[in-house]
């Protein structure tokens, strides 16, 4: 069980292509750049504003604070079930089994139902404008402590009781809400939602998209002119498409764009977004994307949340996630239930080297020379 813990914290603090310590930012050892650089004081003394003869820093609104949630989160308060109507998940358990989940059950939740009644007082005056403060790196450390403490005791329950048990979801709701408030980075990272892949099964190299053995490069290849190399990457892909890159990084989200018409997918249609909702509002006016090209972990909300969000929507075109991470199965596997097409591994700091476009669409190329060869619906 403690595996299992350790690896649900390192699947929260997954890194990515834009953000060089996670870690920090999940756990609050890491303070947000306007914090630390020169012109910290003025940046936030640019968007502060006075109330009742106060100053107030960063005077947005948070997106996932909305006064509808405080109904939704912090007044609502879901009582344990009854546990005379109550079933677990065990087949034909015995008398003892069934003692020990009912006790389980109840001692968790009356610990969320505590963790709760101390986390409300926070969120509460976070959900208002005119209370809510940033929030330090001490702070925040100590926050997602409480959080990741009672997410690993509702884990527990995960295979022992029924998931539409109102006092659990409703538990793990407000988890969600908890974590998006203190780190609006983590929006989407919580959530354990799945979908049901009928489209095909996961198999890690066909994810990861390594090249398939009919198409491996030569011994030579590498020693041809990159050039010559570039445009016998792009002759295998497949017809002009658009695609989408979300990212936070604007230097990178210019590095692509610099390099588009060159090498770059040059005869696709390249769109760039550091804004998560930016995006999405686009896809829902009816901008259409052949394929998405996602930062996992984005402020206001990543590949997680995107994926989530587009999936429920029905969207069927091709997700990929681009990440510093390395090439793990069950990883990918968990990135594949939540609704991923594939999985692209580089490292921080990818587009100062000179072969970048080149590797990235030889991963495209894998994945159209697995979905034909698969017959995949996308």
């Amino acid at each position: 069980m403690k595996k299992i813990i350790i690896w649900c914290l390192l699947c929260v603090c997954l890194p990515c292509a834009a953000q060089k310590n996670l870690l920090k930012e999940t756990l609050g050892k890491g303070v947000v750049k306007e914090a630390l650089g020169k012109n910290a004081g003025q940046n936030l003394l640019q968007n502060a504003r006075v109330v009742q003869g106060k100053i107030l820093l960063g005077s947005n609104k948070p997106s996932v604070r909305t006064v509808s949630n405080l109904d939704r989160y912090i007044f609502k308060n879901v009582p344990p079930s009854d546990l005379d109507n109550f079933y677990i998940l065990l087949y034909h358990p015995s008398a003892k089994q069934a003692a020990e989940i009912f006790a389980l059950y109840r001692q968790i939740m009356s610990d969320f139902q505590s963790f709760k009644k101390e986390m409300d007082v926070f969120l509460y005056y976070q959900s208002k404008p005119s209370e809510r403060h940033i929030i330090s790196a001490p702070e925040r450390e100590r926050l997602m402590e409480r959080v990741t403490k009672i997410q690993s005791k509702l884990f527990k329950l995960k295979n022992l009781i029924p998931p539409e048990d109102p006092a659990y979801q409703a538990a793990k709701e407000y988890i969600l809400y908890a974590a998006e408030t203190i780190n609006p980075m983590l929006r989407g990272v919580f959530d354990d939602r799945q979908f049901v892949r009928k489209d095909r099964k996961y198999v890690m190299e066909e994810f990861f998209m390594h090249s398939p053995p009919t198409k491996q490069p030569t011994v030579w290849a590498k020693w041809l002119p990159n050039s010559w190399q570039r445009n016998t990457t792009r002759r295998w892909l497949t017809d002009p498409l658009k695609m989408a890159v979300l990212n936070d990084r604007q230097s990178l989200l210019d590095q692509m764009e610099k390099r588009h018409t060159a090498d770059f997918f040059p005869k696709w249609e390249l769109f760039t977004y550091e804004d998560t909702e930016k995006l999405l509002r686009d896809i829902k006016s009816g901008k259409h994307f052949d394929v998405i090209l996602t930062d996992i972990v984005v402020p206001g909300g990543g590949g997680y949340y995107l994926t989530s969000v587009l999936r429920d929507r029905g969207f069927n075109g091709i997700i990929l996630a681009l990440s510093a991470y390395q090439e793990d199965r069950e990883m990918g596997h968990c990135l594949f239930d939540k609704g991923f097409d594939g999985m692209i591994s580089l490292p921080i700091g990818f587009e100062n080297e000179v072969k970048w476009p080149q590797l990235i669409m030889q991963k495209l190329q894998s994945y159209f020379y697995y979905r034909e060869h698969n017959d995949w619906a996308r």
